[in-house]
């Protein structure tokens, strides 16, 4: 009887697995709570299936449901760092670049990705890329995040402030619409004062124009 209780927990967890790997096939506005949802149905059932091996050995219902609880929360921690690692991938590659560094991440964007030249207004090709990066972002809970946006040296100094200034807030404002809150964002246009490659040719320049994004994991 015992054994059966145990096959069939592990059933329940191989299945589990599966609901949860599934769920990356979906649109990219539904990725954003596919982690949480990923630990609180570990949790859950978890609980339930720990429940029915402590009834069916004979010891405390409560204890088993807590040792259930525990093994789910783990599984479905083990589902949401596989969601994560997924995501990592997928922004990859779109062509971004993640770094993470001790407790600090940071995503960058190639502008062109998301705007039309000396454009500060979203393309429709750049939206699942920035719903792809919430997702991942989202991913470490509720964050706090920096969108800083950078340009190349054409143009007057003026006009490139706030091209780089409209094009961040742009980005944030797109996050705020799809549920993160604006309390948990800053966004800072920042010229061409920060290169990260030539400034004298073509492709410099594109690495140039960028949108930066960065938080820390464990921030409070």
């Amino acid at each position: 009887m015992i054994k059966k209780i145990y096959i069939h927990f592990a059933c329940v967890m191989f299945t589990l697995g599966l609901m949860a790997c599934s769920t990356q096939n979906n649109a990219y506005s539904s990725k954003n709570n596919q982690v949480a949802a990923g630990a609180v149905m570990g949790t859950v059932i978890g609980t339930a299936a720990g429940a029915g091996v402590g009834a069916a050995v004979g010891s405390n219902t409560l204890a088993g449901a807590a040792i259930g609880a525990g093994v789910g929360a783990g599984v479905g921690a083990i589902i949401g760092y596989q969601q994560q690692q997924a995501q990592y991938e997928r922004l990859t590659q779109e062509g971004l670049r993640v770094i993470s560094l001790g407790d600090i991440v940071e995503i960058t964007i190639p502008s062109d990705k998301l705007f039309y030249p000396n454009e500060s207004n979203l393309m429709y090709s750049g939206l699942p890329i920035l719903g792809d990066t919430l997702a991942f972002i989202n991913s470490y809970g509720p964050v706090k995040i920096n969108v800083s946006a950078h340009g190349d040296i054409t143009g007057t100094e003026i006009h490139a402030l706030d091209l780089t200034r409209l094009q961040a807030q742009s980005v944030m404002t797109y996050f705020w619409a799809h549920g993160k809150p604006l309390d948990q964002m800053e966004f800072y246009g920042m010229n061409h004062q920060e290169p990260i490659a030539d400034q004298d040719t073509a492709t410099g320049e594109y690495f140039n124009r960028r949108i930066e994004i960065m938080f820390w994991k464990n921030q409070k």
